[in-house]
């Protein structure tokens, strides 16, 4: 599709004529793109008599800002699938930021100001929509590649960051997506090779949210490039943030959300939310809204039964993915697109994504909790999908005092997945309480307990899959979120980095055990196969198999067997973890005698007649040892 919004259409820096453009799809011009079984006669028709822009930028032309006696109009012309109105100025606008809408007056003679859903810029208020003369230019802030190529999934460290609550403790008046380059450093530091920031994308109003209310896709959110004086570099504090990232050889993943919108409805004549659902005389004509999949109660659905929403939210993911340089994108929600049986939606989408990047490397995460997720992700062709599991088990261990026998099963993270998929595992994410709260919750001392974590992170690091952490987790931050806030939007609150805990106790150890962790699973390619034995434990059985692998439930403790090629040697992996608060002794079967390291603690140990007797594991830690094998 040709590109909509508004922009500049010359190169000068220091003015410019601007394009106005918007897109309609048509009934008449291609009737089957709109699914109208059950739907009035005026589905998918706007029934527009005029459409005028009216903004700031008005006086430029020798007119009154915001008068809509003045305002210019656009005109409709066939394009394609339907009709484009559009708008060019003929007087030159000096360079600046200026914000704007639609005035549309309908058949029926009702009138409302609209914004635009493709501008690439949000106003500062009353949700305008915003354009750009001059600024800088595109060469000077073009995004260079991640340093030493994307890797695969199975090879990332994934660090989920929510960019207002990691920069506010120290951000003052900058933006945030220029603060959060501050910390980039401290993040190498740490080990981690991607960045999973929750959405940047415009939301309602000017509060506080997470993200996940999308109304302006193309559009930074204001309140991330909130920078003074500086409105027309909001999309280049992005690009210079990613840039950043890029140069330290670490991944930048956008999280997405394509199965609803935020909308705020209608103020006297003004709308506010997904400007497409109000640019229709009958909001319920409107072909982008709509029940598709699964819906999420109190936000509306985006129907993928018309073509328009299919092509509208892919043109969105290949303008992120081509100006800002992606790596991947995590699809939030996606039971909201996705009917099994369809191509529509989420199968559509990610072919299209896969095909345009035509990077295997590139990270395609699914958000699907549920029992399908796994087999949706090979059916639609992700790479990935959230796995709930591990942190399900920890949450409840962690409660318990002790892990359920489940845990040896949900370790084997890859099964029933193809062979070139990973699932995203985590022990925490945006969506629930920190971890170190769940180890002091029962004895309602927070991060006190965080010692109670290192078995789960050591689970974490060790397991198959790609590990996803929270910011904060890395130095036991403790935030309690509800879980379930039946509708009352108490869920979406601020969580600031308190950034002094890493200097105390609980936050330099687990500092430092995450950072240990990370290193071990980046330098052993074993640890990132999708190799695991046992594998195809039931959740019957409590005790060690008679090899002396899998769980124990009664001691808390867990054996099993990692194992992968480092492109020249075969590299075998035992692990053992203590999950209580006693030391224990044990008998650890290994897979082959020999010399072996142990990469958590530093020992070397001989191993001969296939078990190491005796064998001490701390409580609430665990024992990483390492072979290297003759040439494969």
């Amino acid at each position: 599709m040709a590109p909509h919004g508004s922009w500049q259409i010359d190169g000068d820096a220091t003015q410019g004529n601007v394009r106005f453009s918007l897109f309609f799809p048509g009934a008449d011009a291609a009737p089957a793109q709109f699914e109208t079984a059950g739907k009035g006669a005026t589905y998918g028709d706007p029934q527009i008599k005029s459409l005028q822009v009216v903004g700031d930028f008005m006086h430029h032309l020798g007119l009154h800002d915001w008068d809509i006696g003045s305002a210019p109009q656009l005109t409709a012309s066939q394009a394609g699938n339907g009709h484009v109105w559009s708008y060019d100025t003929t007087t030159p606008i000096p360079a600046g930021f200026y914000e704007y809408k639609y005035f549309v007056t309908f058949n029926n003679g009702r009138s409302r100001y609209v914004g635009d859903p493709y501008a690439r810029y949000g106003g500062k208020e009353q949700e305008n929509s915003a354009f750009v003369v001059g600024g800088s230019s595109p060469e000077a802030n073009a995004v260079s590649p991640v340093f030493g190529g994307r890797k695969p999934l199975r090879d990332l460290v994934v660090y989920e960051l929510m960019l207002d609550d990691f920069t506010d403790e120290y951000r003052g008046h900058r933006a945030p997506l220029d603060a959060a380059m501050d910390k980039l450093d401290y993040l190498v530091r740490l080990g981690i090779n991607a960045i999973l920031f929750m959405p940047w994308t415009a939301w309602p109003g000017t509060g506080y949210s997470w993200g996940y209310t999308p109304y302006q896709y193309f559009s930074v959110e204001y309140r991330y490039a909130n920078a003074l004086n500086a409105p027309a570099e909001k999309l280049s504090w992005l690009k210079k943030l990613i840039s950043a990232c890029h140069d330290r050889g670490i991944h930048v993943i956008m999280d997405g959300v394509f199965n609803h919108v935020g909308d705020t409805g209608l103020t006297g004549n003004a709308a506010y939310g997904f400007p497409y659902r109000w640019l229709y005389q009958n909001e319920y004509d409107c072909p982008y809204i709509g029940p598709f999949g699964d819906r999420f109660e109190s936000l509306l659905e985006l129907d993928y039964n018309n073509h328009c929403t299919q092509e509208f939210i892919r043109d969105v993911c290949f303008y992120w993915i081509d100006t800002c340089g992606l790596d991947g994108i995590r699809f939030d929600c996606t039971k909201g697109f996705y009917v099994p049986g369809s191509s529509k939606g989420l199968p559509e989408l990610i072919a299209s994504i896969t095909s345009h990047v035509g990077d295997p490397n590139f990270s395609t995460i699914i958000e699907h909790i549920d029992i399908s997720a796994c087999q949706v992700a090979n059916t639609v062709g992700a790479t990935s999908y959230w796995n709930n599991a591990l942190y399900d088990c920890a949450f409840d261990g962690l409660w318990q005092g002790k892990p359920a026998s489940r845990l040896m099963t949900v370790l084997d993270s890859h099964g029933g997945l193809a062979p070139d998929r990973v699932a995203t595992t985590y022990l925490s994410n945006h969506d629930h309480s920190h971890i170190a709260w769940r180890a002091g919750a029962r004895d309602n001392c927070g991060a006190r307990n965080w010692f109670r974590v290192q078995p789960y992170a050591i689970a974490l690091f060790t397991m198959p899959g790609c590990p996803l952490f929270f910011n904060g987790t890395e130095f036991a931050e403790d935030y309690w979120l509800m879980e379930d806030d039946q509708g009352t939007g108490r869920r979406v609150q601020a969580r600031p980095l308190r950034w002094n805990h890493i200097n105390d106790a609980y936050g330099q150890g687990t500092f430092a055990l995450f950072a240990k962790l990370i290193a071990i699973r980046k330098s052993h390619p074993g640890l990132r196969s999708d190799n695991i034995y046992p594998a195809g434990w039931q959740t019957w059985q409590e005790r060690f198999d008679p090899n002396g692998y899998g769980i124990d439930t009664a001691r808390g403790l867990v054996i099993f067997h990692r194992w992968g090629n480092d492109g020249i040697k075969l590299q075998r992996i035992m692990v053992a973890i203590n999950f209580s608060c006693e030391n224990q002794e044990v008998d650890i079967p290994f897979a082959a005698g020999g010399t072996w390291h142990d990469a958590l603690n530093g020992d070397t140990v001989q191993v001969s007649g296939g078990f190491l007797r005796g064998v001490t594991v701390n409580s609430h830690w665990g024992r990483i040892y390492v072979q290297r094998d003759a040439a494969v």
